[in-house]
């Protein structure tokens, strides 16, 4: 009887630590989504997209010259896990700020916002 308790309790624990190991997020996870910027009239969006192992990044801002309305770009960016920072580009450099769920970098901070508040803001001219 002992070694059917035995057997059964180190089964229920080998179970709930693969379950618990599943349940961990991939490194950059909470970057991905869509941001806006604090400052101006036409503030700029991001959207932070997974491509693989790495991630894209569309920003998307205000541009005067030619047609006027959002235009947008896209670069790589990767995630710098001993950090914890996303570097767009090789030149920029994001860090995530849980307490006010935002991205911080030397200049820009942006705040989470929805799909459709993105496709609203990406739509007025």
């Amino acid at each position: 009887m002992n070694r059917r308790h035995f057997i059964t309790t180190v089964s229920a624990a080998a179970l709930l630590t693969i379950i618990a190991g599943c349940k961990t997020e991939p490194d950059g996870e909470k970057f991905v989504g869509y941001w806006k910027s604090d400052k101006g009239n036409h503030p700029v969006l991001v959207r932070i997209e997974r491509n693989g192992e790495s991630f894209l990044f569309h920003e998307t801002a205000w541009s005067i010259v030619g047609k006027v309305g959002y235009r947008t770009r896209t670069v790589p960016a990767v995630i710098k896990a001993a950090d914890n920072v996303l570097v767009v580009a090789d030149t920029v450099h994001l860090a995530y700020d849980e307490k006010e769920d935002a991205i911080v970098s030397d200049r820009m901070k942006a705040h989470r916002i929805t799909e459709a508040q993105y496709q609203s803001a990406t739509n007025k001219t």
